[in-house]
């Protein structure tokens, strides 16, 4: 009888994993090899920011949340890693905040002393043309466009592999 409810268990386990693997796929609506879709956003600093500014450059697209804890732990390696090392004319960076308010986002900000380009999406209207759920999400867009990287959660390899992407597509 206990060899029996093992088994079950184990079918469980494993079937809740391919479920999981699974619904992440079907929320990534912008995959590897597509374009990236024009879109207009506001900065934080109340501009207006346009995709097509982007044309020609490599991009990092981070959604987020002040709310999130794998935001939390990826936005200061985000800020030291990424932003504040890797100065290019044809690199560009965008953490877009997803589903907040702007006083939410800016106190944030300010108590993390963050010096990225941040963005709002309280709407989440831009943030639904890459994704339907889950965050951190990081979308590497490369010179001609294309979406080069999609990821989701953090993962501290995974956002070393990130780097070693962005740096080699600035060097294309």
């Amino acid at each position: 009888m206990k060899s029996n409810t093992v088994v079950i268990l184990l079918l469980f386990f494993f079937s809740s994993i391919i479920f999981a693997q699974d619904d992440l796929e079907s929320t990534l609506l912008m995959k590897v090899g597509n374009n990236m879709p024009a879109f207009t956003i506001q900065s934080l600093s109340g501009k207006t920011f346009s995709s097509d500014a982007l044309k020609g450059k490599v991009v990092l697209i981070n959604f987020w949340a002040t709310w999130c804890p794998p935001c939390k732990a990826e936005l200061p390696l985000l800020q030291k890693n990424i932003y504040d090392k890797i100065k290019d004319n044809n690199f560009a960076v965008l953490c877009i905040s997803r589903g907040e308010k702007e006083d939410v986002v800016k106190k944030f900000i300010q108590q993390y002393k963050y010096t990225f380009p941040v963005y709002l999406d309280p709407e989440t209207k831009t943030y639904n043309m890459f994704a339907s759920k889950y965050i951190p999400r990081n979308f590497v867009i490369g010179k001609d466009g294309k979406v080069k990287l999609a990821t989701v959660g953090f993962n501290q390899k995974e956002f070393e592999e990130m780097i070693k992407l962005i740096e080699k597509e600035l060097n294309n």
